[in-house]
C-alpha cells in the first residue's frame, strides 16, 4: 500500500450492504446483540430530520503483522423515512488490486426482531467506473424489501497483502449522522500511534485492549456539501496515520546515506523530502551534447530569455509525441514502448510520457544556462494545502521551475493541452517546494488573471410570433475555462463530444433543439476551444394575448440562483478567476414591436472583485434586439471568501442573477 492510500475511496462512497429476504434459524455469534431500545427506535438521535442514521459505524485497522494489513469494518444503521430506503437499496464496497474482501455478511432486523440475512448467492462482483474513467471492481448488494424501521447492519473484513497503516487517512464525518463513530488501530511492533488530525482537534488514539488504541467521536452530524464549497478534505474532519519515517537515500563502499522524515518538525520533514526528491532532479539535469545542441538550434532566433523558454515549450509540445495525451495508444502499449534510460533518448525517440516531456524541457533550459528545478505542489482541487502540513502526500510533481531574473516561473509542458505561461487550475496559486541539486525553497505559483479566463459568447436569432427562438450560437473558451473543457473532450469521440454538448444545454433548456454541431481547435492550444451550433427553442418567449415576455440573455435562461440557503457553515470558494462577454442579436417576429425595453443597472461590489454590465439596444426600425452582457468574478486573484461573508456573497450572486433572467415585453401592433 503506498503512503498516500486514501483509506476513505476504499471504506465506502455509500452507506448499506443490503441483504436478500431469506430468514436463517441460528444467529451469528459474530453478531451483536440488537437491543430492545434499538428495535423500537422511531426518530433520530443525532439529527431530527434524518432519513438514517448509523448506531455504530466501527473499523478496526490490524497492522500488527509484517505481511498484511486488515481491517474489520461493522457498522449498524436504522432507517426512518422512504427516502432512506431508497437511498440505501443498494451498496457497493469497491476495491482495486492487491485489495481483499472477505467475509462479508449483512442483515435486515425487523421492528419485531425478525432477522434476514445475506446469503452468498446474493453477492455479485462488477467494474465500476470512478473519476477520470480508472475502472475499479466492487463488491455489490441490493435488496428490494427494505423499510423504514429496520435496522441493517453488515461487516466484511479488507486484507491488503504487504502493506502497512502509515499513510492511511480515517474519516471522522459520514453522509449520514453517527451515534458512534470509532477507529480501533493495532500499530505495528506495538508503537504507539501518531496521527495528523485534519479540521478537528478534539480526538485523539488512547490506549484499548488486545493491542488496540481508540479514537471515536459522538453524536456526529452528516456531512452535507454546499454550492462552491472548498475540497472535502479542508472542511471534513479527518485524520491520517503518520510516523517518524527512516528512509536509505543512498550507499557507498563505506556509508549509508539515509533521511529522518518527523512530521512534528516542519522543517527536517521538508528537507528530508527534498533531498528525496534530488535524484530526479540529478537525472533532469545531467549534461548531454545532444540536449544542448538541440537546445541551441531551437533557440537560435529568440531575442530574449522569455523568447527562449517559449521556443523550448512549444518545441516539447509539437516535436515529442506525449503519450499521455494520445487518445489512441492504449495502456498495453503504452507498456510496450521503448525503455527510456535518459533524456536523450525522449529526444531522439521524440517520444514520451508527460512527466518525460516536462523533464526534456527541462533539461533544455538547464543546458542553456538557466536554474531549471522541479517543483511539486500542492493540489487545490484536493486539499488547500501548506508547508505546516507535514504531510507529503499533499504535494506531486507539478511543473518545471526555472529563474528567469528575479522570480520563479513555472512550466507543464507535460501537458498537452495547457498553453505557456499557465499551469493547470488546481496547481495554479498552491504552495509548490522547487527541489534543485543543492538548494530548495517554498514559492507560491501565480495564478491567471480573470483577463485570461474569457468566454466570449455570441448568438444571432430569430424569435417567431409563437415565441420559439431560432438560430446560431458560437462560443469561445480562453485561459482556464479552454483547458477545463479541453481536459473534458480530448479523448472522447466526436459523438461524444456534440453529446456532451446537447446535455449541457437541455441542463439549462430542455425543450432546446440542438444541431450542426461543430466544434473547433480541441488540441490545438494556440487557438481558442470554440463550439458552434445550431438550436430551436420552442416557447423561449412566453406569448400571453397579444404580448411576448423575452429573455433576451440567452445563455444565462434556465440557470438557477447559485446560492439559495440562507445560510452557510463553509468558506466560498472558486476553482479560478472568470469572465464571459456575450452579444446576442435577436430578430423580432413581424408586427412585433418593444412595449418595454428597459435594462438592468450595473453591479459590482466595492472591491471590484465581481462586476455584470447588461446594454439592450434596438435597431431605428425596430427589427432586431442587440444584448451584450459583461460579467466577471475574481478579480484581483479573489476566489476564496470566510464563510462569514457568505450573506453579501449571496446578495452579489442574487443580483447578478436577477439582472441575467431580465425579460423584456415585446407588443403587437
Amino acid at each position: 500500500m503506498s503512503l498516500s492510500f486514501k483509506h476513505s475511496c476504499v471504506l465506502f462512497l455509500a452507506f448499506l450492504l443490503l441483504v436478500s429476504l431469506q430468514p436463517v434459524a441460528a444467529q451469528d455469534k459474530e453478531w451483536r446483540q440488537v437491543s430492545p431500545a434499538e428495535l423500537q427506535m422511531t426518530t433520530p438521535k443525532v439529527e431530527a430530520d434524518a432519513d438514517a442514521e448509523a448506531i455504530f459505524w466501527e473499523v478496526r485497522i490490524d497492522d500488527s503483522s509484517s505481511e498484511e494489513l486488515s481491517m474489520r469494518h461493522y457498522v449498524r444503521v436504522k432507517i426512518f423515512t422512504e427516502r432512506g430506503r431508497e437511498r440505501f437499496s443498494k451498496f457497493d464496497i469497491p476495491f482495486t488490486k492487491g485489495i481483499k474482501i472477505k467475509d462479508i455478511a449483512a442483515r435486515v432486523i425487523k421492528p419485531d426482531g425478525t432477522i434476514i440475512e445475506l446469503t452468498p448467492k446474493d453477492i455479485f462482483e462488477r467494474e465500476i467506473v470512478r473519476a477520470n474513467k480508472i475502472k475499479i471492481k466492487a463488491k455489490s448488494f441490493a435488496i428490494p424489501n427494505i423499510e423504514p424501521g429496520v435496522i441493517v447492519e453488515y461487516r466484511y473484513k479488507e486484507v491488503i497483502d504487504d502493506a502497512g497503516a502509515l499513510g492511511m487517512e480515517l474519516e471522522f464525518q459520514k453522509d449520514i449522522p453517527v451515534q458512534t463513530l470509532a477507529y480501533y488501530y493495532k500499530p505495528y511492533n506495538k508503537r504507539d500511534p501518531d496521527a495528523q488530525s485534519y479540521n478537528f482537534n478534539d480526538t485523539r488514539f488512547v490506549k484499548n485492549e488486545k493491542g488496540y488504541y481508540l479514537a471515536q467521536r459522538t453524536n456526529v452530524p452528516a456531512f452535507r456539501e454546499e454550492p462552491r464549497m472548498p475540497p472535502k478534505d479542508t472542511v471534513r474532519p479527518w485524520m491520517q496515520l503518520q510516523g517518524v519515517r527512516i528512509n536509505i537515500t543512498g550507499v557507498t563502499s563505506n556509508s549509508i546515506l539515509f533521511s529522518i522524515k518527523d512530521p512534528n518538525n516542519m522543517a527536517q520533514y521538508w528537507a528530508s523530502v527534498a533531498g528525496e526528491k534530488v535524484s530526479l532532479v540529478q537525472f533532469m539535469n545531467k549534461a548531454d551534447k545532444d540536449i544542448k545542441k538541440a537546445a541551441t538550434e531551437i533557440t537560435a532566433s529568440a531575442t530574449s530569455d522569455e523568447d527562449k523558454l517559449r521556443k523550448l515549450y512549444e518545441f516539447c509540445q509539437t516535436e515529442i509525441k506525449n503519450v499521455s495525451f494520445d487518445p489512441n495508444i492504449s495502456e498495453e502499449e503504452k507498456k510496450k514502448l521503448s525503455k527510456i534510460k535518459s533524456l536523450a533518448d525522449v529526444l531522439k525517440n521524440k517520444t514520451g510520457n508527460a512527466g518525460y516531456v516536462d523533464l526534456l524541457f527541462g533539461a533544455m533550459a538547464n543546458s542553456l544556462g538557466f536554474d531549471a528545478r522541479i517543483a511539486f505542489s500542492g493540489n487545490r482541487s484536493k486539499m488547500l494545502f501548506t508547508p505546516r502540513m507535514t504531510n507529503e502526500s499533499f504535494i506531486h510533481p507539478a511543473a518545471i521551475a526555472v529563474s528567469v531574473g528575479n522570480d520563479w516561473k513555472f512550466f507543464n509542458p507535460g501537458m498537452s493541452l495547457l498553453p505557456y505561461g499557465m499551469l493547470v487550475w488546481y496547481e495554479e496559486d498552491v504552495w509548490a517546494l522547487v527541489v534543485g541539486e543543492r538548494q530548495n525553497a517554498w514559492v507560491k505559483t501565480p495564478m491567471t488573471g480573470v483577463d485570461k479566463s474569457v468566454s466570449k459568447r455570441s448568438a444571432k436569432f430569430k424569435l417567431a410570433e409563437d415565441g420559439t427562438l431560432e438560430g446560431d450560437v458560437r462560443i469561445e473558451f480562453n485561459g482556464q475555462a479552454a483547458v477545463a473543457n479541453r481536459v473534458d473532450i480530448y479523448d472522447a469521440s466526436p459523438a461524444k463530444r456534440e453529446e456532451s454538448i446537447k446535455e449541457e444545454l437541455k441542463q439549462r433548456i430542455s425543450a432546446a433543439e440542438v444541431s450542426n454541431i461543430v466544434i473547433e481547435n480541441v488540441t490545438d492550444i494556440s487557438k481558442p476551444l470554440v463550439y458552434q451550433y445550431k438550436v430551436r427553442v420552442p416557447n423561449y418567449a412566453q406569448k400571453t394575448g397579444k404580448r411576448l415576455f423575452l429573455q433576451p440573455g440567452f445563455f444565462e435562461y434556465g440557470e438557477n440562483p447559485l446560492f439559495s440557503s440562507a445560510n452557510r457553515k463553509y468558506d466560498i470558494y472558486f476553482p479560478f478567476p472568470w469572465a464571459e462577454n456575450d452579444d446576442v442579436e435577436i430578430t423580432l417576429p413581424a408586427g412585433f414591436v418593444l412595449d418595454n425595453a428597459d435594462k438592468p443597472g450595473e453591479i459590482t461590489d466595492a472591491s471590484k472583485i465581481g462586476r455584470l454590465k447588461i446594454d439592450i439596444s434596438v435597431d431605428k426600425d425596430q427589427t432586431f434586439i442587440n444584448y451584450r452582457r459583461q460579467f466577471h468574478f475574481g478579480g484581483g486573484g479573489n476566489i476564496l471568501f470566510p464563510a462569514n461573508v457568505y450573506p453579501q456573497l449571496k446578495t452579489l450572486f442574487d443580483e447578478f442573477h436577477k439582472s441575467d433572467t431580465h425579460t423584456i415585453t415585446l407588443r403587437q401592433k
